[in-house]
């Protein structure tokens, strides 16, 4: 009999009679809730992409040909081996799948392109494409800037310190060789870098902006990372301009000279 009551008493002792599992494990309701959170977030992600894809089409009459094209392809090359080698049900689904994977790459390389013709051009363009790189890229924008609204930013990375002047005419260059004198007497022996935006000789095209970066060798660990990032904040941001001359007195409360 007391064995029974051991036997009997140990479901109750280990919390398994009222159907909750061991610990660590998943119970039924929240996992019956990640399925429904899945299930919502699919429809809004569609509904993203088409969005996406009306506005750069839109903007980008070349998308949709392009995407056909890089669909039929495929398709086409897989029908003509199945007949040519049998077994066409599997080569058409392979040059299918193929043609998918190369059309929505396709659509990718196109909103992107279709973006950076949108922003290029803009003040800030160039620090926009920065914040949307994975990694660690930390940035700063701006740390120069002038009254034409040319300015540089400042990226610091395990490739070092990046300094990137995006404007017009000389504005971003005078920019640039102030703020390289100003970091190079903080960083010491660390690697600097300077990037002009641009579509003329020795500037680097917004669009290339990225895969600029990614290119640059990793010299720098983490800790160095960090310490170099300590010492470039310190060092304070951006100096606003100002009019040169006296600052004007006697102003009213209405804003008018006297």
């Amino acid at each position: 009999m007391a064995l029974r009551r051991k036997t009997g008493a140990a479901p109750a002792a280990g919390g398994r009679s009222n159907g909750a599992g061991p610990r660590g494990r998943t119970r039924p309701g929240a996992t019956g809730r990640a399925k429904s959170d899945t299930a919502e977030a699919k429809p809004k992600r569609l509904k993203q992409m088409w969005a996406v894809f009306t506005l750069t089409r839109q903007r980008d009459p070349k998308l949709l040909p392009l995407m056909l094209a890089a669909l039929l392809g495929p398709l086409v090359v897989g029908i003509l081996i199945g007949l040519l080698l049998g077994g066409i049900a599997l080569w058409t689904l392979l040059g299918l799948l193929i043609g998918l994977l190369i059309a929505l790459n396709t659509f990718s390389r196109r909103v992107q392109k279709t973006a950076y013709a949108e922003i290029e051009g803009k003040p800030g363009a160039a620090a926009g494409g920065v914040e949307r790189m994975r990694g660690d890229w930390r940035l700063t924008a701006p740390v120069q800037v002038n009254r034409n609204q040319d300015l540089v930013s400042r990226v610091v990375s395990r490739a070092g310190v990046i300094l990137i002047a995006e404007g017009r005419g000389r504005g971003p260059r005078d920019l640039l060789g102030a703020e390289v004198r100003r970091v190079k007497k903080v960083i010491g022996d660390a690697p600097l870098h300077d990037i002009i935006i641009g579509n003329g000789p020795g500037e680097v095209p917004l669009p290339k902006l990225q895969s600029t970066l990614m290119r640059k060798p990793r010299v720098l660990k983490k800790d160095q990372v960090n310490a170099l990032d300590r010492k470039l904040k310190a060092i304070g941001g951006v100096a606003m301009p100002v009019p040169k001359g006296p600052m004007p007195r006697n102003i009213p409360r209405g804003g008018r000279m006297r």
